[in-house]
């Protein structure tokens, strides 16, 4: 079976690519770490235009869609109002404005990824990865509070975004330079294990 032809030139691009040498061995460090900053940008664009599909769609339609009609006897709802609000208020408020935020997060991501000279910067990258960090707590905060009712379930949903979050969490610290002073302790650890036995 024969693959798409736009399969095909991908494939071939990426089969002869030619492969990035570490910094210092032939492409200066400033080349290199340019590359890096492009691949990381298209990304982060790619996740922030996901997430902004997502809530866009999860606030057009929300969780338990909306009243077909109005509430003749009480008057407490109309025809369009989210069924949610009514049944739930704490819960929609809570999808609402985390979705909200989320939606709001992955423009503002998108705008500045459009102005190249924020993009290239490295604070500045750092700071959309903060707003992408912002953006994917919001969506999880509107998964959990529009996805289930029963306090079993809610349960589950919490456990997911507590490990989710730690998750996060420890690779943002990983990323800070955490895993850098753990290396150089091992290193440390290996030499002197290396010499304690060597004697």
């Amino acid at each position: 079976m024969a693959a798409p032809a736009a399969l095909d030139v991908s494939l071939e691009r990426v089969a002869t690519a030619p492969a990035v040498p570490p910094p210092g061995i032939g492409v200066d460090s400033a080349t290199a770490e340019a590359e890096f900053l492009w691949e990381l940008r298209k990304y982060v664009l790619l996740l922030a235009t996901l997430a902004a599909s997502v809530t866009y769609s999860a606030g057009l339609s929300p969780p338990g869609g909306f009243w077909p009609d109005n509430d003749a006897d009480r008057g407490a709802r109309l025809a369009g109002d989210p069924v949610l609000l009514v049944t739930y208020p704490r819960r929609y408020k809570a999808f609402f404005y985390c979705n909200a935020t989320a939606f709001v997060a992955s423009l503002v991501i998108m705008v500045l990824l459009l102005i190249k000279r924020v993009s290239d910067t490295p604070p500045a990258l750092l700071a959309l990865h903060a707003a992408m960090i912002l953006d994917l707590f919001g969506l999880m905060g509107a998964y959990a509070a529009g996805s289930c009712r029963r306090v079993r379930t809610s349960a589950y949903i919490l456990a997911l975004v507590v490990g989710v979050s730690a998750y996060i969490a420890v690779l943002v610290v990983a990323s800070i330079g955490i895993a850098g002073r753990l290396r150089s302790a091992m290193d440390w650890l290996t030499e002197q294990v290396t010499r304690c036995f060597s004697v």
